[in-house]
């Protein structure tokens, strides 16, 4: 098959009146769509905001295979990779297809020239042939798409531009009623699985395996369920107030949506250049500027939490390793406390230089999942996770969301682990949290820290009307 090359068309416009929100609302509305947002530590927002939508590809899993959907006619040979296996269809895929940048617009970041979407956790089972009998590959999920219609939101310049996939065609923006009302986020009862007994049970069968000397970590969780209806998007907005973090996501995908705020980036390549943010330790935040600052003080002072997060840094340096040139992993941040809503982090930061002839499904799959959600050894690790969380799959959780460049010759992707995130499929909300076990976890301890870190989700989840300002 030769390789299919489209080129954008693109017209920069003015935001000076306009929000990502705004926007999102008024191009996207109820269609499909995606957006993407970031913000830093202290809560202001990155350079750039995402609006994707106009899906031309799709790519999923169909039974532990790969399944190409195309509705522009330019990519219906694409489908001719349906049914091969998840790594060689994706390699495939990005071999035939490349997105070039409109003329004059070289130096616009080669996320709106990507395939967006999430990886579930089970992919694991088919990165690594050994998990499958607890990640079976027919129950993996991941989406990707490749969106027809892209705005890319400069908070910098306060401007955006308008990229389309129709060549020869000016991009054209329509905008919808943005105060259109959305419905109410309604849920039902909420369930644990595991409930505080199980799961405490759970985490001390754990560390009977950890002193046999089965893993050093594991980290086990606990999903949360419930009947939703309503406006998803509702719900991000209420998210992204409460909880701005690095990752930020809200993806209205054919067949789920995927909603988070998470703090966490998995792994990301740029020209090359690779950086992981281990996150490991973690406290609630202080009712007071003096409390925070002792509850952080605590954090670092406490052996338990510095153990754990020294050797998931070595973990992160390990996968570093594995697709960097000899000599260029460098660690150039080291346990710094990072504040979020509702928690804080000891955090670091890993960088190497990605070895020649490598690709990004190389990089996905050295990084994927993260040391901070699986443990380590990791394979042995997530086999205890298979055998203690009953086999439940965690579907999105624990794997990331993000991006893959469709640049030719370059290497760029960006995704961040898909926590302090929801997901609604077939009229139910799941989200889910865990803690890190070591041989001297606390049961209780443990299951506190995933209620404190499934808080926020629940609690935009049941945000009261009168203190709802986001539904029109």
């Amino acid at each position: 098959m030769s390789a299919i090359t489209l080129t954008q068309e693109g017209t920069w416009l003015p935001a000076d009146v306009q929000t990502p929100i705004s926007l999102f609302l008024g191009l996207v509305g109820e269609r499909p769509g995606i957006l993407l947002e970031s913000a830093e530590v202290d809560g202001r927002l990155g350079r750039y905001s995402l609006i994707a939508w106009d899906f031309r590809l799709r790519l999923r899993l169909k039974a532990g295979r790969l399944d190409v959907s195309a509705r522009d006619a330019r990519l219906a040979p694409l489908e001719a990779h349906t049914g091969l296996g998840f790594v060689e269809g994706m390699r495939a895929v990005m071999a035939d297809l490349h997105v070039l940048a409109p003329a004059g617009f070289a130096d616009i970041p080669p996320i709106t020239r990507s395939l967006v979407g999430y990886f579930g956790y089970g992919l694991a089972g088919i990165f690594e042939p050994k998990l499958a009998p607890v990640l079976p590959p027919e129950e993996a999920e991941f989406c990707l798409v490749l969106p027809g219609r892209v705005v890319l939101f400069d908070h910098v310049k306060h401007r955006c531009l308008h990229l389309s996939l129709d060549e020869g065609k000016k991009a054209r923006i329509e905008y919808a009623n943005i105060f259109a009302t959305m419905d109410r986020p309604v849920i039902g009862r909420t369930v644990n699985n595991p409930e505080a007994a199980g799961y405490m049970e759970s985490v001390t069968r754990a560390k009977e395996m950890i002193r046999a000397g089965e893993c050093i970590q594991t980290v086990l969780s606990t999903q949360f369920s419930a009947p939703f209806s309503g406006d998803p998007f509702v719900v991000y907005r209420r998210l992204r107030q409460v909880n701005p973090s690095p990752y930020m996501f809200f993806m209205r995908l054919p067949r789920v949506t995927l909603v988070g705020s998470s703090p966490e980036l998995l792994i990301r390549c740029r020209d090359g250049e690779l950086t992981t943010c281990p996150i490991a330790g973690t406290r609630p935040r202080g009712a007071s500027p003096e409390e925070d600052d002792r509850l952080a003080e605590e954090l670092l002072a406490d052996p338990k939490e510095r153990a754990e997060h020294v050797m998931l840094v070595d973990l992160g340096r390990n996968d570093l390793g594995r697709m960097a040139e000899r000599g260029t992993v460098k660690v150039e941040k080291f346990m710094a406390v990072e504040r979020f809503s509702h928690v804080m982090h000891i955090v670091s930061y890993v960088t190497a230089r990605l070895k020649k002839g490598l690709d990004a499904l190389d990089v996905l799959k050295c990084a994927f999942p993260a040391g901070t959600l699986s443990g380590a050894p990791k394979v042995r690790a997530m086999e205890i996770i298979g055998e203690l969380e009953n086999n439940l799959p965690r579907g999105p959780y624990a794997g990331c969301i993000g991006w893959i460049g469709l640049d030719e010759g370059a290497v760029n992707l960006d995704t961040g682990i898909t926590i302090r995130s929801l997901w609604i499929r077939d009229g139910m909300v799941s989200w889910q949290a865990g803690a890190g076990i070591v041989y001297d976890s606390d049961p209780a301890t443990e299951w506190k820290e995933c209620q404190n870190k499934a808080r926020v989700i629940a609690e935009v989840l049941a945000a009261k009307e009168e203190g709802d300002v986001f539904t029109y």
